[in-house]
């Protein structure tokens, strides 16, 4: 049997391979690297029935194979297992020579087994094959503890040829890269090159493009013509409303401006030529259709005027001519926006008026004509009749110009001389009777009834939209100069014959009872309760309750009722108005018919002239009434008179002067005085030539002010009334101071040449002076307080005018207590024991009387 040869140990292995510090470092790195990278894949330890499996173990963060072995391969066999295996066969009931050979046969198969357990070929039967096969698992054991230092060994080994290969690879790489970046290097030249000559193409396309496209837009302007002119010369009467007719006429606008503002291009005034003839065919087939719209529409209406009636009628002529309106209005538009700057144009759109107004003016003419006859033109009162005239045609009128409107979108001008043709109809049958109208209220009512029309225009235009608003004002101006001539004209035949003609009666100052309750003032603001009463008459000049003008061209008496324009409450107001002087009534009269009738220069000139004329003849009549009954009436006449006329002047709102030229002849009078004083004169050549340079008479400037001359010849009347008053009250008095007066010494008698015997008033002269005083005071003042109340009856009155006379009696008798009481220390007055009444005592009892 063969010696068993037993190999080096670990221990001897490790003494004889010793490793550096060096490459124990390197040992250590691997080991590291090979603990974080995975095995090759194509690297297994399989473990074999005849050699133990190699298990990893982790021992100090290294893994190390470990050998392990099963149980029942290192122990021996085990013959209770093997009866328990031969047990396990089938329990079948065999013969003894056959259970031993299959005993046999079992016994053979498990000693094979576990022969083949423990690694051994065939089973151990004798102490050598035990030695042999404890020899050979010896030498495995040991082996298997190498294994740990073989299989890292041939781990590294593999790890160096995969990393021999990784490099052969990257140089293989790195070639690879090398080669292709050299052709990229070349694919790029070349790319550069492409890109730019493709760039360079593009820009020429680019650029070619651009060209094509301009030469595009300037030739588009140009193929316009063509389209154009086959649209416009097509056959038919409808060719304006095909859907592209008003583009077309767009297209054209714009063509023109383009030819217009290109004129250097080839052929662009021909092609301008052809575009302007093409528009003005577009325009003339506009006008062509609109005309024959119009015109057979406005045909079928008039057949149709006979049998039907005038609303029906009028109501049809209206729904038919709106019905086509949104046909008619967008073609007239386009005809009136391209009228600017062009004649022909302007021209068609003026055809085209026209022809609407001909034949509205035809189908309405016969209509209007009859409403007129309806309205009764020849009989009934005249303002009625122009106040409905005015209602019918401000609403034909308004339906007129809103279905104008509808229509067309210009042409007002046209359209108000259109109206003013409908609006003729009226004037015919108003002016006639206007001018023979001679009712100045009448006259006045129809002045108002047209200003009002008037005035309301003027309120639409001041707050007027960017819409059309229908003036009706401006249809009736004609009327209304006409009646504000008419009017002028019998207002200055009135101011002539009633006012400046007229002859007072004895009637006309006769006054009513003093104790009248009804009697009272609207001279001036009062703060009795009466004054309440007539104060509309002072504020609304236009109301005054006088006659009414019923005359032709002669005056005639004044009518005895106030007029209707008075209302019946203020009948107390009409019987104060009554009592004023006729001349007085006429001209407050005719100012408040001619106010806000007539234009305002008009109506000062009329007003001047007639408050001249009044203020002469309430002179002319005072005058009468001094001669026939005494001055203090007469001044108490004028006075209230002038206050009426003045205070009923104030509502008026306009400047009452007359301005004008004069020739002034004092300069030539003066002249030919001193010719005369001194006849020698005429044969000096230098007198001559002084006479021809300031003898001529001279333009001088005149300005008459009514308001001003009032006021002025109303002052200088009270001042006479006052004077006039305190100089029969103080005549008493008056008369001692001329006494005393004269009884003064004069200046032969100061210088001693001859002396009188010495004068000297008692006491009894002056207190009876002073009772004589008191009672010509008291009865001065009771009677011109009845006079005042007589012609006037105002409180306020009264105390304007008796305080001034007050005040002037206090005066003079404070004047005369003073030289009543020089004169007696003098010795001319002899003693005054007691005193006279003192001034304040006097001053105390005028103002108890009067109270």
């Amino acid at each position: 049997m063969a010696r068993v040869k037993r190999g080096i140990s670990l221990e001897e292995w490790e003494e004889k391979t010793r490793l550096s510090e060096k490459e124990q470092q390197i040992v250590y790195d691997l080991q590291e690297a090979c603990a974080e990278l995975p095995l090759p894949a194509n690297w297994l330890l399989t473990a074999t029935p005849t050699s133990p499996s190699l298990a990893m173990t982790q021992s100090s963060g290294v893994k190390t194979p470990e050998p392990f072995s099963s149980i029942a391969v290192l122990s021996p066999l085990n013959v209770t297992s093997l009866t328990n295996r031969l047990n396990a066969l089938s329990p079948r009931t065999r013969s003894a020579t056959n259970l031993l050979a299959e005993t046999t046969a079992a016994a053979d198969a498990a000693e094979q087994k576990s022969a083949h357990e423990i690694g051994s070929d065939k089973p151990i039967e004798t102490l050598q094959q035990f030695f042999d096969w404890f020899a050979t698992r010896e030498s495995e054991m040991e082996k298997d503890q190498e294994d740990v230092y073989r299989n890292y060994l041939s781990m590294v080994v593999l790890y160096k040829e995969s990393c021999d290969g990784f490099l052969e690879d990257l140089h293989g790489t790195l070639e690879l890269f090398s080669a292709l970046g050299d052709e990229y290097t070349f694919v790029e030249k070349r790319t550069y090159a492409l890109q730019t000559t493709c760039e360079e193409l593009l820009k020429e396309q680019n650029r070619l493009t651009s060209l094509a496209d301009s030469l595009a837009e300037r030739l588009a302007y140009f193929n316009h013509l063509e389209p154009i002119a086959k649209l416009f010369n097509s056959p038919g009467d409808d060719i304006c409303l095909k859907p592209e007719f008003i583009s077309m006429l767009q297209t054209l606008d714009e063509c023109i401006d383009y030819m217009q503002q290109h004129t250097s291009y080839r052929d662009s005034e021909l092609y301008l030529m052809r575009f302007r003839q093409c528009m003005t065919k577009g325009m003339t087939l506009i006008k062509m259709y609109v005309v024959s719209n119009i015109k057979s529409i406005g045909y079928e209406m008039y057949k149709q005027v006979a049998t039907k009636t005038t609303e029906s009628l009028t109501s049809l002529f209206y729904v038919k001519f709106r019905a086509m309106a949104s046909t008619i209005k967008p073609l007239a538009t386009q005809l009136e926006k391209r009228c600017s700057g062009h004649k022909e144009y302007l021209a068609l759109y003026k055809d085209v008026l026209s022809a609407y107004f001909q034949t509205r003016q035809q189908l309405l003419s016969s209509i209007v004509a009859r409403k007129i006859q309806q309205l009764g033109p020849s009989g009934g009162e005249l303002v009625t009749f122009a106040q409905n005239g005015c209602v019918y045609m401000i609403g034909l009128c308004s339906d007129e110009f809103n279905l104008f409107y509808n229509l067309f979108t210009s042409g007002e001008e046209e359209l108000y001389s259109y109206l003013e043709e409908l609006a003729s109809y009226l004037y015919d049958h108003l002016r006639p009777r206007i001018i023979h109208e001679n009712q100045i209220n009448t006259l006045s009512e129809l002045c108002s009834l047209f200003q009002v029309y008037i005035m309301q225009d003027e309120y639409r235009l001041n707050d007027r939209d960017h819409g059309h608003h229908f003036m009706f004002g401006n249809l009736i101006r004609n009327i209304l100069e006409d009646a504000q001539a008419r009017l002028v004209f019998r207002a200055q035949m009135f101011i002539h014959n009633d006012i400046q003609s007229y002859v007072s009666k004895t009637e006309d100052f006769e006054l009513s009872s003093v104790g009248d309750p009804t009697k009272t003032s609207i001279v001036l603001e009062s703060s009795a309760s009466e004054y309440a009463a007539v104060q509309t008459i002072v504020d609304t000049p236009a109301t005054l309750a006088i006659e009414e003008d019923c005359s032709d061209a002669h005056s005639k008496e004044p009518s005895t009722e106030p007029s209707k324009l008075f209302t019946e409450s203020s009948h107390l107001a009409a019987t104060l108005v009554k009592e004023w002087y006729p001349a007085l009534q006429k001209t407050l009269w005719i100012l408040s018919k001619l106010y806000r009738c007539v234009q305002t220069g008009v109506f000062e000139d009329l007003a001047q002239e007639a408050v001249s004329l009044c203020s002469e003849s309430l002179r002319k009549a005072c005058e009468t009434i001094t001669i026939n009954k005494s001055r203090l009436d007469g001044q108490l006449f004028l006075i209230k008179h002038l206050l009426v006329l003045k205070e009923q002047l104030a509502p008026f709102e306009a400047n009452l002067v007359h301005a004008g030229k004069a020739l002034d002849f004092s300069s030539v009078a003066d002249t030919l005085n001193s010719f005369q004083r001194n006849r020698l004169l005429v044969f000096n050549p230098n007198a001559l030539i002084g006479l021809a340079q300031s003898g001529m008479p001279r333009v001088v400037e005149i300005s008459l002010d009514s308001r001003r001359d009032v006021d002025l010849e109303l002052k200088r009347v009270c001042e006479e009334f006052i004077t006039e008053c305190v100089h029969i009250a103080v005549d008493p008095l008056t008369i001692l101071m001329i006494k005393l007066s004269a009884m003064q010494p004069t200046n032969n008698e100061v210088s001693g040449q001859r002396l009188s015997p010495k004068r000297v008033l008692s006491q009894d002269d002056v207190q009876s002076a002073i009772e004589q005083f008191k009672e010509s005071t008291e009865e001065r003042l009771r009677f011109v307080l009845k006079k005042l109340r007589e012609y006037v009856n105002d409180y306020k009155m009264e105390h304007i005018l008796i305080r001034p006379i007050e005040l002037n009696i206090i005066e003079h008798y404070k004047t005369f207590y003073q030289v009543v009481l020089t004169e007696s220390s003098k010795g001319t007055v002899g003693p005054l024991d007691p005193l006279p009444v003192s001034v304040e005592d006097m001053t105390l009892w005028v103002a108890q009387w009067k109270e």
